[in-house]
This record gives structure tokens, C-alpha cells and sequence, in this order.
């Protein structure tokens, strides 16, 4: 496994200049405590949201009534913008999973805003490098995806403490396999690496993580050095990450 391998692909507005993604987050904001609902699955894409401070899941509720955590996504990304073709409606949840603040877009404003920046190819191909990284976590034995998830999340949180409110049956739905195939993953993962409590994820070795995925990708880091595992600089006043 290669570094970009262990990253989540870059969020959209590290596509634009700054200023064009402080366009976005001039519009107006709503706050999230933990737990809501930002995006609900089968409503129609009446607008997109941009993300500008916290962290979310991305979960789809399947016919039978299954659920499957997608993604997660923090500051700097777009929302909800696959539910604006016609006749498209949302195809899954996106939840907080920290207080997250988040400008509100209409549907209208973002075609323009992707036109006027020729979006239309790199939004394209964000979509398909997503699509990826699911099918990647599907693949291989279970603690190294285990791993490679843990480590996409900690890169899409930013920075800070890396402790997640997460069950162990929604890091299952995440890489497609049962709660006890996970559960003994996290075991051999052992607490010098991930810390497990009640619904509480706290990752300990980032370094760790990276050995486990399958590969050596990068300088020793801890988790007090989150900065190493992500290639973008994410401002906190809103404007767009940059990549390094």
C-alpha cells in the first residue's frame, strides 16, 4: 500500500482557489450538534452543503433495512451533490458525527458555480476515486482494512483528538463484514494502536495503523502528529484546504 493509498481523495475545495470556495461559505450556515441529520436519503436535491467545520458519515439504508456507513467526510467537502441530476433524490443519510457547520448551497447557485470553474470533470472523477476506496475496504483481510479505514478517518477529521463516537457494527457496516470479524480485528490491532470503549473509537498509533494496512507509507507518526497523515492544510476560517 502507497501513502495516497491510506488517504481519503482530496475534498472539492481543494479543486478551487480560495477565494472561489469562500464563495460557498458566504452562504447561509446551520450547526449540527452531533448526531443529526444532515441530508436525509430519499429527498430531492434541492441544494448542496459545504462543509465547513466537522465531521459526518455518510450511511445508506438499504430495502431490507440494512444499514451500510459509506464514507465519512470533513471540512472543505460538498455534500449531497450527486442528487442533483434530474430526477435523482438522495441516496443516502449524511449525519454528524461531530458539531459541524455547514453553508447551504441551492442547487441553482452550485450548477453555476461548477460551470463558471469547470467542475464538472474533477467532481466526475472525485465520484469514481470514492467509489474506489469502497471497494477497496471490501478487499483483503480484515484488520488491514480495519486499518486503512481508521486511517482515511483520522485524515477526514482534520486534526484534533482522534477519538470517534463509532460502534464496532458501524466500522462492520463500513468494511462490509460482521461486528465479531471486527471485533477480533480491533484485537489484533491491541491498544497500543486503537483504544475501543462504548461507542467510542480512539485511535492511539497512527503509525500502527499504517503497519497493519500492509505497507510503509511515511515517517514514523504518532497521534499527536495527525498533520502527516493527510495531504491538505485545512484552515479553520473557512477557507479551502491546500494541498502541501
Amino acid at each position: 500500500m502507497s501513502e495516497d493509498d491510506s488517504l481519503p481523495s482530496a475534498p472539492l475545495c481543494a479543486l478551487v482557489p480560495d477565494e472561489e470556495w469562500a464563495r460557498l461559505a458566504r452562504y447561509p450556515e446551520q450547526t449540527y450538534l452531533a448526531g443529526r441529520t444532515l441530508l436525509r436519503q430519499g429527498d430531492p436535491g434541492t441544494h448542496v452543503l459545504a462543509l465547513v467545520e466537522g465531521l459526518v458519515k455518510v450511511v445508506r439504508t438499504e430495502p431490507d433495512g440494512r444499514q451500510r456507513v459509506l464514507s465519512f467526510r470533513g471540512r472543505g467537502e460538498i455534500l449531497g451533490e450527486m442528487a442533483l441530476q434530474p430526477s435523482s433524490v438522495r441516496m443516502a443519510d449524511v449525519r454528524a458525527l461531530r458539531k459541524s457547520r455547514a453553508c447551504i448551497v441551492p442547487a441553482q447557485d452550485f450548477h453555476r458555480f461548477v460551470q463558471e470553474n469547470k467542475l464538472a470533470r474533477p467532481i466526475f472523477e472525485l465520484a469514481w476515486n470514492r467509489m474506489r476506496e469502497q471497494v477497496e475496504l471490501c478487499e483483503g483481510a480484515v484488520h488491514e482494512r480495519l486499518a486503512l479505514a481508521l486511517l482515511r478517518l483520522v485524515a477526514a477529521a482534520g486534526g484534533g483528538k482522534p477519538c470517534f463516537s463509532l460502534t464496532r457494527e458501524e466500522l462492520a457496516q463500513h468494511i462490509d463484514v460482521g461486528r465479531k470479524a471486527v471485533s477480533k480485528a480491533l484485537e489484533r490491532l491491541g491498544p497500543d494502536c486503537v483504544r475501543v470503549g462504548n461507542r467510542r473509537i480512539e485511535v492511539v498509533s497512527v503509525a500502527g495503523l499504517r503497519k497493519a494496512a500492509g505497507g510503509h507509507v511515511g515517517a514514523d507518526t504518532s497521534v499527536g502528529d495527525v498533520a502527516h497523515v493527510t495531504p491538505y492544510q485545512v484552515p479553520r476560517n473557512g477557507t479551502a484546504p491546500r494541498p502541501l
